[in-house]
């Protein structure tokens, strides 16, 4: 099992566009959280806003709500226009939960802070990190319903599940069944595996597979309001 490397060599504040128009930026970097199984470097630093040059903007970084300025940088964000038009953000790493208060959802609400899909597509939802175990769940539905009342959509709202990590099946299964009761997806965030190779760590590649085909048709029956659309 490879040895998790969390500090990184420095480098300038990512601004980038990619092959779908999407522009690619950083407002901080690093997490200051120190969860055993994740890379986040500790070195935790912020940056300010840069130039917006799309109506896309995908905000990467692991420590969102960590940054003090972050609401006036939300509000400064939203503020902006691409040729005279509003400009739609998405996170890619999602928010930590155990952060989030009603202002801010808000705010992020108010700003079109949601989720950008991989072909570019803006989607009012958000994504956040369900890693622990049980005693996690009474949060994660306070927080699904935060956000679906400060207007994100509820089957929008996408919940990371740790999985091939110390969590068992059995509890992610758990999971599952209560975020389809909820009404929210899953994206199942795969421990150590890139995506050219699943190996197995603390699950079996038998555990492993399962569970993402299960998350794949719990995402598609939330999608489509029960129905399969495979039978």
């Amino acid at each position: 099992m490879k040895t998790i490397r969390r500090e990184r060599e420095d480098y300038k504040q990512v601004d980038r566009i990619d092959n779908n128009g999407t522009q690619w930026i950083e407002l901080n970097r690093g997490c200051k959280r120190g969860c055993s199984f994740c890379y986040a470097d500790p070195n935790y630093k912020v940056f300010e806003c840069p130039e917006i040059r799309a109506r896309t903007v995908q905000i990467i970084g692991e420590g969102f709500l960590y940054d003090p300025e972050i609401k006036r940088k939300i509000k400064e964000l939203g503020e902006k226009r691409f040729q005279k038009r509003v400009v739609y953000f998405g996170l890619s790493q999602g928010i930590d939960f155990r952060l989030l208060d009603e202002e801010t959802a808000k705010l992020m609400a108010q700003n079109r802070v949601g989720i950008i899909n991989g072909k570019g597509r803006w989607y009012k939802g958000l994504r956040f990190a369900w890693d622990l175990g049980m005693e996690q769940a009474d949060l994660t539905k306070k927080t699904i319903d935060l956000l679906e009342s400060v207007g994100y959509r509820r089957r929008s709202i996408q919940v990371f599940a740790l999985v091939n990590w110390r969590i068992p099946l059995d509890v992610c299964l758990h999971k599952i069944k209560k975020l389809y009761e909820w009404g929210v997806k899953i994206d199942d965030c795969t421990w150590n595996t890139t995506k050219k190779e699943m190996t197995a760590h603390f699950w079996t590649l038998a555990e492993l597979t399962l569970f993402r085909k299960l998350a794949r048709k719990h995402n598609q029956l939330i999608n489509f309001n029960g129905y399969d659309p495979e039978q």
